[in-house]
């Protein structure tokens, strides 16, 4: 849950309005610490320290170039989903005409969802060779992008 006066600020306010920044991410101990601070021309900065109580999981990388100036916080992002979507597992049945097809529309869909923090899987395509089996366990939301690819390339799931 996002401090009531962190999402009025998201909510309220235009990138161009307002500079948030993060001043300290420390990941070192059980409840890891964001700082971070806004900026609005002509107030005062507001400062604030994030306590991460049920800290599961995280990625936060940083590159010696400015790609995207944006800080997301949110509940409901694909990385987060296999703690907060209901798992399930997603079996096959049917081989396609055109398994590679089918393996870079899986690729691209991973891709779309997690970018950079997640690879394809090397056995998808020994995997897609046979006529049945179980894809995977996994959330509920990808495994369905999942099922509906296979579909349209005429494996039934």
């Amino acid at each position: 849950m996002i401090p009531a006066e962190i999402q009025y600020l998201l909510d309220n306010y235009d990138a161009e309005d307002i500079n948030l920044s993060i001043l300290i991410a420390d990941f070192s101990g059980d409840n890891p610490l964001i700082g971070l601070t806004a900026h609005e021309l002509g107030t005062p900065s507001q400062t604030w320290t994030l306590e991460i109580v049920g800290h599961r999981a995280s990625e936060l990388s940083f590159t010696n170039y400015i790609t995207d100036t944006t800080i997301l916080l949110t509940d409901d992002h694909p990385l987060l989903w296999q703690y907060s979507d209901f798992q399930s597992e997603l079996y096959f049945n049917g081989l396609s005409t055109d398994v590679h097809k089918v393996i870079s529309e899986l690729n691209q869909i991973d891709f779309e969802l997690f970018g950079k923090y997640q690879n394809s899987s090397e056995q998808l395509y020994t995997l897609l060779r046979t006529s049945n089996g179980s894809l995977g366990k996994g959330s509920n939301k990808l495994l369905t992008k999942y099922a509906e690819c296979l579909n349209r390339n005429g494996i039934k799931t």
